[in-house]
């Protein structure tokens, strides 16, 4: 009976593929030499490239890891919708990165974008020349969001700051070491352009060497905190249309000031696609006549053991609301920062930022299947886009036994077995999979600290470090530092009315659009003999209008406040290359502007400061943060929505240029 029900069921599985007449309306596939397995995604029984090492040893002694990658674009479908993306070894998303604390890193990179892609010609009123010089999208940079890169600037990766972009047909070597403020939950992504909206970026882990959870049972032995396995979730917004095309839009009259609204969204570079709904707003789907398309990442876990969630936002654009139908999360680390635990049912993530969390299946929750969920607010966009669904999703599977030694089964388990031997087979075969029924958590639920209000960052104060690290007083009189900066998106004449962003009313550009020679500031700046941002300005060296520099002190390290005054009627998540900073105050939404005063310093808890790297200054608000600069180099500080890092909204702070000139670390000129 078995084998007749078998025979029956493979006499209707297809042995071609469809047509490509479908997917041929979306693009124009005979550019591209493309058969169906290039097109087709992968199924959900394939190893994603965000998959950690189970086996990984970070008590091993310190040693040089290598990675070689080549660079290139084709078709990818990440939710079904096929589009050109960058890839790094074929792969999208890039390969994730594990090193440990001490090792050295060494990464040979090869940029071979050479197919005939061409920007189309933007709008009528589009100032899209001043923003993304022709040939932009060909070339790229990694930067290694969250490591310190101590006395190795050149390698931050932040091309016309402290490198030359990589051009078509050429390599680089990136090779640096990680120390022990480098731990903690990372991602790597390009620093040219906009590419890394379009698939540009991939995680990086770097391990303690010594157990983590030690730190937890030592500080605060009563929270339990446990974890057996670590598992890297990526989640971002996504565009089916390539990000120089949504730039131009941006920087023209067309959006009015409105960021552009996503198409969808990724969980590990992965999800559907309704063109149903899509149908269902008269919006034609770019999959062409299908209901659905794509498929969802699917997280096998295991009912007895524990996982740590390593979460980063890798969108371009939005916020997400992270959470776990029917269960728990501790959050335990944010930015790479140790954090005393805290217990939230969902938490809400900003482009750029990361956390980590510890995932508990409540005891009332009986399903075997539930979704993962990051949420993009609509009220976050500026306009509807008919065709994106806010929801994206994922599937959270435990598996009883599929893994076990299968030497004995029970009836019971033998069941459980054959059915994911055979959820297994239809994986592959259709890439289809059982999908969850559970819910969301209902909006009542709420926790302290996590915000009502959509497009918002966790409360100020919420998260305290683990480990004890008071932030530093400010003393001027000791050679202290404090610099106001406002930041907003303007309608200048000059630009036709297009929107722009500025800092201190400087927009900037790479190389200051007119920078001798296009050399990256570190460069400029390691071999000049003066050390001041005026004299810098007078000798041609930087350009006002189009590079905001500012300099905490000229040979020795000092504390450095920072106090950033938002002018847009949206949130902005900076953030700050070479260090962590303790955010001391946050406000929004000030009918009269905040008022530096003695009582406002005074209030500040400097004992239990958060630390980190990437901060959310509020809509119509500010934020007051405040280091150390004690790392020699130049380091940029930007806002990490695409848009508007590319339309301007960039500065960079130069830390100690005298003991860089006195031995460069970098050549007058790139090589």
């Amino acid at each position: 009976m078995a084998v007749c029900l078998y025979l029956l069921c493979t006499s209707f599985i297809p042995k071609e593929p469809a047509p490509l007449s479908i997917l041929q309306r979306v693009l124009p596939w005979d550019k591209y030499d493309l058969g169906w397995n290039a097109m087709r995604p992968l199924s959900s029984a394939s190893q994603s490239p965000l998959r950690m090492d189970p086996n990984y040893n970070s008590s091993a002694p310190p040693q040089e890891r290598h990675f070689d990658w080549t660079v290139e674009r084709k078709i990818v479908a990440p939710d079904g919708v096929p589009r050109l993306m960058y890839t790094i070894n074929g792969q999208f998303p890039g390969p994730i990165m594990e090193v440990t604390e001490g090792d050295v890193v060494v990464v040979r990179v090869r940029n071979q974008i050479f197919d005939d892609y061409e920007v189309p010609e933007p709008p009528i009123t589009s100032r899209l020349e001043d923003v993304f010089a022709e040939g932009t999208d060909r070339k790229f940079s990694f930067h290694w969001h969250g490591l310190s890169m101590r006395g190795q600037q050149v390698m931050d990766g932040a091309a016309s700051f402290t490198s030359c972009p990589l051009k078509p047909g050429n390599e680089t070597v990136y090779r640096f070491t990680v120390h022990p403020e480098d731990v903690g939950t990372h991602w790597y992504h390009s620093h040219v352009g906009t590419s890394r909206a379009d698939g540009l970026w991939g995680m990086l882990i770097v391990h303690a060497r010594t157990d983590e959870r030690a730190l937890f049972q030592k500080h605060r032995p009563t929270a339990n905190v446990h974890w057996d396995d670590d598992i890297a979730v990526a989640l971002g917004d996504h565009f089916h249309v390539m990000s120089p095309e949504s730039l131009a839009e941006y920087v023209s009259l067309l959006l009015s000031n409105a960021e552009p609204v996503p198409d969808s969204g990724l969980i590990n570079g992965k999800h559907v696609f309704s063109c149903y709904m899509s149908r269902m707003e008269d919006v034609p789907c770019p999959a062409g006549d299908v209901d659905e398309v794509g498929e969802y990442e699917t997280f096998h876990l295991k009912p007895q053991r524990s996982y740590r969630l390593r979460l980063v936002n890798v969108g371009s654009v939005a916020d997400v609301i992270f959470s776990v139908d029917g269960h728990t999360m501790t959050v335990i680390e944010a930015d790479g920062t140790l954090v005393e635990p805290m217990n939230v049912h969902r938490i809400p993530i900003a482009p750029g930022q990361r956390y980590s969390v510890i995932l508990h299946r409540e005891p009332s929750s009986k399903a075997d299947r539930v979704w993962m969920r990051a949420e993009m607010s609509a009220e976050c966009f500026k306009y509807l886009n008919p065709v994106m669904d806010p929801m994206v999703k994922a599937i959270v599977a435990y598996d009883e036994s599929a893994e076990d030694d299968h030497h004995w089964l029970s009836p019971l388990r033998m069941r459980s077995y054959r059915r994911a031997i055979s959820e297994s087979i239809w994986a592959r075969r259709w890439g289809w999979t059982l999908r969850p029924s559970s819910q969301p958590w209902s909006p009542n639920v709420t926790d302290v600290g996590i915000p009502d209000e959509p497009c918002h960052d966790l409360e100020p104060g919420t998260l305290v470090p683990l480990i004890s690290d008071p932030a530093p007083k400010l003393d001027v009189s000791q050679g202290d530092r404090q610099v106001y900066v406002n930041i907003e998106v303007l309608n200048r004449h000059k630009y036709f009315k297009a929107p722009m962003a500025f800092m201190n009313m400087s927009t900037w550009r790479p190389y200051g659009r007119l920078g001798p020679a296009k050399q990256p500031l570190l460069h400029r700046i390691s071999h000049s003999n003066t050390s001041s941002p005026q004299e810098w300005e007078q000798m041609g060296l930087v350009n006002r209008e189009h590079e905001l520099v500012v300099s905490t002190h000229p040979s020795k390290p000092v504390v450095f406040e920072l106090v950033l005054f938002n002018y847009d009627d949206g949130p902005h998540p900076f953030h700050l290359h070479g260090h962590k900073f303790w955010v001391l105050h946050i406000g929004e939404m000030e009918r009269v502007r905040f008022k530096y005063t003695k009582d406002v310093e005074d209030s500040f808890d400097l004992t239990r400061a958060m630390k980190r790297d990437t901060v959310v200054v509020p809509m119509l608000g500010h934020a007051v943060i405040r280091w150390v600069a004690d790392n020699p180099g130049v380091w940029a500080f930007h806002c990490h929505m695409n848009v508007h890092l590319a339309s301007g909204m960039a500065m960079a702070f130069v830390e100690q240029p005298e003991v860089l000139q006195s031995h460069p670390p970098v050549p007058p000129t790139c090589q």
